[in-house]
């Protein structure tokens, strides 16, 4: 099975659509494209005892990442982060659900962050692009 089910990406504006293999973060109408994946194949494939089963980590949803094979991944030994319920400040605010991810609790640095999220997209010397 596909380690991703990456499809291409899209111009949510005027839904032109681009090859999710090539460098490419705006259209030519100027918006920034998102990123579509196969979701039938997703929900065919995946379930919930598959996901828990799997190291708690970002890879564990690797077929929603987009990133194409398994040579290509990069970990920093990041975790699960979890979202917090916020009841009262949900209450006061009369929002029935409010929840905070506590990126406090982060070790690593947001440098290493987006070095992580650059060397996502593989081995296409495009990365040096960027600076």
């Amino acid at each position: 099975m596909a380690f991703s089910f990456l499809q291409h990406l899209e111009c949510p504006r005027c839904h032109a659509i681009y090859n999710a293999d090539e460098q490419a973060h705006l259209c030519s109408c100027g918006s920034p494209l998102l990123v579509r994946y196969d979701l039938a194949a997703v929900k065919q494939y995946l379930n919930k005892e598959m996901l828990q089963s799997r190291p708690a980590d970002l890879w564990r949803y690797h077929e929603l990442l987009p990133v194409r094979a398994p040579e290509y991944v990069v970990s920093l030994g990041e975790g699960m982060t979890p979202l917090l319920p916020l009841r009262r400040l949900g209450q006061a605010l009369q929002l029935e659900q409010l929840y905070v991810k506590d990126e406090g609790l982060f070790r690593q640095d947001p440098s290493r962050r987006v070095a992580r999220l650059l060397v996502f997209r593989g081995p296409k010397n495009w990365v040096s692009k960027c600076w």
